[in-house]
């Protein structure tokens, strides 16, 4: 056994000596450039003003043509399968933003426009639903850049790892934001203007950095000691980082969404191992008890929220059921993407004042949607996010390698479809954005034939 440890590590040595060539180079730091891209914007507020959210799917945009003019890549993803369903759907979502800005307004419409003396459109901020249609580009760009990232195995696995040791090192410098008090009412925020978008963030993180880990302690179970140590030192740390940055969020739903999707990772990915091995070492029982120890003090903030739920629901209630209505004022088609500032302020009564004055978005994507699109556009969306996360989970069981990291990249949106029915994380670009990049890569891996 001795002498086997010896032998690897003098092969290390020569490996570690060896010239890389610059192409080698490339290839493994391209992967970065996207997760470094949405990491720093998360960190510059999510883009989440209206010029900067413009410049950002301008961003976006040019990254997907400079990727493109690459033929291998451009090969890559027209070897993908169900594409055109989804591009399908897409158009259903962006036909029908477009069709409000032409056809005639709708009764609840109508009182909007009376207002200006001219005959109007079904959108009530037409402005609005144009910037909302430029967003739209932007997610598509950034979802089909994502399946670039995951249209081959090896890519698509350096690109999961970046994310991991990117996520971990975004982790730590909000901490450090946290401590110098550069944070929203004392709560830690990520860099965004709420500390519940953080938590979405964070939570999706945590979700894929913990499939990450599984899969390091799965190939690492023959190593000896130093080398298992060395390998799993950047998914563990990174995992800490990220855990306590949720905690202190002191995010309720953000901590129920992220536990739920662990959950339903652990569970996927426990029914499909024939054989269960789990060794404990004392070491590994005192360095995960420290860990607990660290988590359940960043979590006292958490817990001194427990007793504002009771209101902080009646709040969140009185939103639902106001925009729920203004939903069926206009079912078909809504009244225009973009439109909520305008419907909140036709929505404001002596009575709900208080709550809804200060609000800029739902606290529910889907009733927003709805109020906004109308069953016409929001059921395609709907059913466009389910699609691809249907056929992304019908797909891993085919996969020869790499599942493990499919099911936390699957497993990531349950953070987001959760959290998004009590907060407006997916209004944040950067955060819409890195969901989009998760939900293509998740798509193109889980179809990836060569270098899995």
């Amino acid at each position: 056994m001795a002498v086997r440890q010896v032998r690897r590590r003098r092969r290390r040595l020569l490996v570690s000596r060896a010239p890389v060539s610059a192409e080698t180079r490339w290839r493994r730091l391209a992967p970065a450039l996207a997760p470094g891209l949405l990491y720093l914007t998360h960190l510059a507020a999510g883009a989440n003003q209206t010029a900067s959210a413009q410049g950002f799917s301008l961003a976006l945009a040019v990254a997907l043509c400079v990727v493109l003019t690459r033929p291998r890549l451009r090969n890559e993803l027209a070897e993908l399968s169900f594409v055109w369903p989804v591009l399908g759907l897409f158009a259903a979502v962006v036909g029908v933003a477009l069709l409000t800005l032409y056809l005639p307004p709708s009764p609840a419409s109508s009182s909007a426009w009376a207002l200006t003396r001219a005959s109007g459109v079904l959108s009530i901020n037409r402005s609005a639903t144009w910037l909302e249609i430029v967003k739209l580009g932007g997610l598509a760009c950034i979802f089909a850049l994502g399946c670039v990232h995951g249209a081959r195995g090896e890519r698509a696995r350096t690109t999961i790892e970046w994310i991991v040791l990117l996520g971990g090192i975004y982790a730590a410098v909000s901490i450090a934001f946290f401590l110098a008090g550069l944070q929203v009412k004392g709560r830690l925020s990520g860099g965004f203007l709420s500390a519940n978008s953080g938590a979405t963030v964070l939570g999706m993180l945590a979700v894929v950095t913990t499939a990450f880990l599984l899969r390091q302690l799965r190939r690492t179970a023959r190593l000896d000691q130093e080398d298992r140590l060395r390998k799993l030192a950047t998914p563990a740390g990174s995992l800490f980082f990220i855990a306590t940055c949720l905690v202190l969020t002191a995010s309720r739903m953000g901590l129920a969404a992220t536990g739920a999707a662990i959950l339903v990772l652990l569970a996927w990915d426990l029914a499909s191992q024939r054989k269960i091995r789990i060794t404990v070492r004392p070491r590994d029982l005192v360095l995960t008890a420290a860990a607990l120890a660290v988590l359940a003090c960043a979590s006292i903030p958490t817990w001194t929220r427990v007793d504002a739920l009771d209101s902080d629901a009646t709040i969140r209630g009185q939103i639902f059921s106001t925009h729920w209505n203004a939903f069926l004022a206009s079912p078909i088609f809504g009244r225009g993407l973009g439109s909520f500032n305008d419907i909140n302020g036709q929505a404001l009564t002596t009575e709900n004042y208080s709550v809804l004055w200060s609000i800029r978005a739902a606290h529910n994507v889907y009733i927003q949607w709805l109020e906004e699109a109308g069953v016409a556009g929001a059921l395609p969306m709907f059913a466009l996010v389910a699609a691809i996360i249907l056929i992304s989970v019908l797909q891993v069981a085919r996969m020869r390698s790499g599942q493990t990291l499919a099911r936390g990249l699957v497993a990531s949106g349950v953070v987001v479809l959760l959290h998004g029915a009590t907060d407006y994380a997916l209004q944040v670009p950067s955060i819409a954005a890195f969901w989009a990049f998760l939900l293509g890569m998740q798509f193109a891996f889980t179809q990836a034939r060569r270098g899995t």
